[in-house]
């Protein structure tokens, strides 16, 4: 399938927001997983009512460990959000150039 040079393009704007590492106590909820769940679900139905979509959760090196020890791992989760700025029509550039 060849590119068609004349196919809208979208421009998407993005956000990066820190995993939540616990699951907020709600009443009802009494395990950790439905805790994790809730706080999860709530987190993403927040950003989808501002327009973000969410993308995907990428866990990367993170040098600074709370842990006196320095035992607690080096890694943070941080997920991925997009919302589309604006269409651009290729062939519409063309003509005003």
């Amino acid at each position: 399938m060849r590119h068609d040079p004349r196919q809208l393009e979208p421009i998407y704007e993005f956000q990066v927001v820190p995993a939540p590492r616990k699951g907020e106590r709600v009443q009802g909820l009494r395990t950790d997983d439905a805790r994790m769940a809730y706080t999860w679900t709530e987190l993403l139905n927040d950003m989808a009512l501002d327009g973000w979509d969410y993308v995907r959760a990428d866990t990367i090196p993170n040098d600074n460990s709370a842990d006196l020890t320095g035992t607690a791992p080096k890694t943070m989760t941080l997920l991925v959000f997009r919302r589309l700025l604006v269409v651009l029509d290729p062939d519409r550039d063309a003509r005003f150039s």
